[in-house]
């Protein structure tokens, strides 16, 4: 099985006002910060933002608005491949 990278895209970027406003409902902490892949697979979605100089949040997100999983990493690569990781977890 070939193991997808999702592609990542800023919050900022995002066009479409109902998926931004959806999107910004998983923000707990920076929306210049935030960062968001949709799985091709399912609905669910990975999300990235700063929580500190030194921390960076992910979540996965369901259809639904749950955060399925989530966590903290230093970096925002970490924390994005942790994500991406978490991501390919809901598609099994």
């Amino acid at each position: 099985m070939l193991s997808l990278i999702p592609i990542w895209r800023a919050f900022s970027t995002i066009d479409s006002d109902a998926e931004a406003a959806s999107i910004s409902t998983y923000c707990f902490f920076s929306l210049a910060t935030l960062e968001v892949a949709r799985s091709s697979e399912t609905a669910s979605i990975a999300v990235t933002e700063r929580e500190r100089p030194e921390v960076w949040r992910w979540a996965i997100v369901s259809t639904g608005g749950t955060i399925l999983d989530d966590g903290r990493e230093s970096t925002q690569e970490a924390a994005k491949t942790v994500a991406a990781e978490a991501l390919q977890l809901v598609r099994s």
